[in-house]
């Protein structure tokens, strides 16, 4: 990755607030010591309940924004999505959907409209939403855009019990904290954060607590990791791989997220780790700087959601990349469609949105679908062209 510090000023009222932020993770490393866990750091970042960058009424998604998700490039993502809804509806008799961080409602507005389309509409159309500045933005696309399926979406405040439906996460798991390790002079140490010369800065040391240093030792040992390299560690995939498949009495859970299987993860060339941020469109590798007003992402260990959806009752029903997803569930009969109501210009928008959501060089190969189901014996319409699993 480029480094990139020459990052746009930010306007005032931005950088109060993110000075605001710094001073609270400040006094939380005075409260442990002088240094505390980048997970810590970056829980912080994200998700400070006043200051923290999803909890900002200022943020943006999309092209105004940090960065662009699939849902915002096209209406086909999702449009593709409502079609392996719609396999799964017509087993099932019925199917809800829970959508959980749905960032500005265009997901949940696409697949509704399109599963119109259709002729299914789910009875309920959750969304679990932690962030009040996001549900206000879901509010909103929905009510301006499809007014009249309004009454079908439901926000939680928490995960519902006994859940039958389709579960949806889409770049969900990236935005995890995470744990960033290396190993120096043989020895595995962990990257903290500390307050050094009037900002955040890099310490390394013994890691912050056993738990973490045994699973991180493991994947040393287990890849022989040698000096220099630079990685991470999620600790929070398995509590929310258990939160799903506990709130999931029958059905289908869907992940769509950027990353690899473990062998890939840990490639003897991936030596830097993937921790990647985003302020206005430039990229970063600096995750301390301009705390709450960048976005923080790590890819995803996506043996390690395997391994725990297997602990907590899900079987893998396929796990393949995202251009053969969408190619699986119609993408080409959907674009077949949609050209024959589009002018010339319409249609070169249409191409380049195909290429950005398919192509190897864009969100194709690097983002993943992985699909688990609790109770559902039927393949799934979204793996049937090409089987991943093996990656794992």
């Amino acid at each position: 990755m480029t480094t990139n510090y020459d990052l746009p000023e930010p306007a005032s009222d931005a950088a109060q607030r993110s000075k605001a932020l710094s001073v609270r993770i400040r006094q939380e490393i005075n409260n442990h010591g002088g240094r505390i866990s980048f997970a810590r750091f970056m829980e912080m970042a994200l998700y400070h309940p006043e200051l923290g960058y999803y909890n900002s009424y200022d943020i943006k998604i999309g092209a105004k924004g940090d960065f662009v998700t699939a849902p915002e490039i096209s209406p086909l993502f999702a449009q593709c999505i409502a079609r392996q809804v719609r396999q799964i509806a017509d087993i099932f008799g019925v199917a809800n959907i829970l959508e959980v961080g749905a960032g500005n409602g265009r997901m949940a507005k696409d697949l509704l409209l399109e599963l119109l389309n259709l002729g299914f509409l789910p009875q309920h159309y959750y969304i679990y939403e932690i962030s009040p500045a996001l549900r206000k933005k879901q509010v909103a696309t929905i009510s301006t855009e499809c007014p009249d399926l309004l009454h079908h979406v439901i926000w939680l405040d928490e995960l519902p019990e006994g859940f039958n439906g389709v579960i949806v996460a889409n770049e969900v798991l990236d935005a995890l904290p995470v744990h960033s390790f290396c190993v120096e002079n043989g020895a595995l140490k962990e990257r903290c954060v500390v307050w050094k010369n009037d900002e955040f800065a890099w310490e390394t040391g013994t890691p912050t607590s056993n738990e973490i240093a045994e699973s991180a030792q493991e994947i040393v040992n287990r890849y022989h990791l040698e000096d220099g390299y630079e990685f991470e560690i999620n600790l929070n995939i398995r509590q929310f791989i258990r939160a799903l498949t506990n709130t999931l009495e029958r059905g289908i859970i869907l992940i769509a997220d950027y990353g690899y299987g473990q062998k890939e993860y840990y490639h003897p060339k991936r030596n830097r780790g993937t921790l990647t941020c985003f302020y206005q469109h430039n990229k970063c590798d600096n995750p301390l700087l301009l705390p709450g007003l960048m976005d923080i992402t790590a890819h995803v260990d996506f043996t390690e959601v395997v391994e725990a959806a297997a602990d907590y009752d899900c079987d893998l029903k396929g796990f393949t990349n995202q251009a053969s997803f969408l190619l699986s569930c119609g993408l080409a009969d959907i674009v077949a469609e949609q050209e024959n109501q589009m002018n010339s210009i319409e249609k070169v928008h249409l191409h380049k949105a195909v290429k950005m959501l398919t192509m190897p060089t864009e969100m194709g190969e690097v983002v993943k679908f992985m699909g688990f189901a609790k109770k559902v014996t039927f393949p799934l319409l979204g793996f049937g062209l090409h089987d991943r699993r093996r990656d794992l």
